[in-house]
C-alpha cells in the first residue's frame, strides 16, 4: 500500500473519530451544567468543525493533477493504473518524444537526450525515451532509412540510452547491444534482428517501468 493510501486512510480515521468524540461531548453537555457544559460544547464544536476540514482537505486533495499516462481527457480523470495498456504507453511517448525533437534524426545524432530539465523530476522518462527509441527501430522494414539514424547516432547519445536503459534494471539487453553496435557500427543483418525480436520485450518493458514510477507522471 503506498504512502497515499495509507495517509487518505489516515484522514478518514482522524475525521471519524473527531466526529465521533465531538457529537459525544455535545451529548454530555446536556447533563451537566456550569463551567462543564460550556467546556464540553467548545471542545464539542472544535472536534465537529476540525472533522468538516479533514473532510474538505481529504476531498480537495483527491482532485489529482492530471498524470500523464492515465489522465483520459473524454472523462477528465485519471483512470486506475490497472487499465494502463501497452499500446497507451507507446502512444503517450509517441507525443512526448514528438515534443522533445521535432524529428528521429534529431533525438539520435543531436544532444536532445543531455536536455536533463525535459525529462521530468529526475528524469524520469529519460529510460522510456531510451525504451521507445529502441522499439521504434525494431519496427522498422530491414530497408527502412530510419536505420541510418542508428548508423549517425553521436557517442554521446548512444551512451545515455544504455546508461538510461541500466537505471531501469536493463543489463542483458544493454549488454547484447552494445557487443552488437561493436561488430556492426552501420546496423546490419545482426543488429536489425535483434531489435525486432525484441519489441514485445521492450514494450513490457515500458510498460511495467511506467506503472512502477506511476505517481512521478504527474
Amino acid at each position: 500500500m503506498n504512502r497515499k493510501k495509507l495517509l487518505n486512510i489516515f484522514l478518514i480515521a482522524i475525521a471519524i473519530l473527531c466526529l465521533a468524540a465531538g457529537i459525544v461531548l455535545l451529548v454530555l453537555a446536556g447533563q451537566h451544567a456550569g463551567y462543564r457544559k460550556g467546556l464540553y460544547i467548545v471542545v464539542g464544536v472544535i472536534l465537529l468543525l476540525l472533522s468538516a476540514l479533514i473532510v474538505l482537505y481529504w476531498t480537495i486533495s483527491r482532485k489529482e493533477g492530471q498524470n500523464f499516462f492515465l489522465y483520459d481527457v473524454q472523462e477528465e480523470r485519471n483512470l486506475p493504473v490497472e487499465s494502463l495498456t501497452r499500446e497507451t504507453v507507446l502512444e503517450r511517448m509517441t507525443y512526448f518524444i514528438s515534443q522533445l525533437a521535432d524529428s528521429p534524426e534529431m533525438l539520435w545524432s543531436g544532444n536532445v537526450l543531455e536536455w536533463n530539465g525535459s525529462f521530468g523530476h529526475r528524469g524520469v522518462f529519460k529510460p522510456l525515451v531510451a525504451y521507445k527509441m529502441l522499439y521504434d527501430l525494431g519496427m522498422q522494414e530491414t530497408d527502412s532509412p530510419y536505420w541510418d539514424y542508428l548508423a549517425n547516432a553521436s557517442d554521446e547519445s548512444l551512451g545515455i540510452v544504455c546508461a538510461s536503459l541500466e537505471r531501469a534494471g536493463e543489463k542483458k539487453i544493454v549488454r547484447a547491444f552494445q557487443i552488437i553496435l561493436e561488430n556492426e557500427r552501420n546496423p546490419g543483418p545482426q543488429m536489425k534482428e535483434f531489435l525486432q525480436k525484441n519489441t514485445g520485450y521492450l514494450s513490457a518493458r515500458m510498460l511495467a517501468y511506467t506503472k512502477e514510477y506511476i505517481e512521478c507522471f504527474y
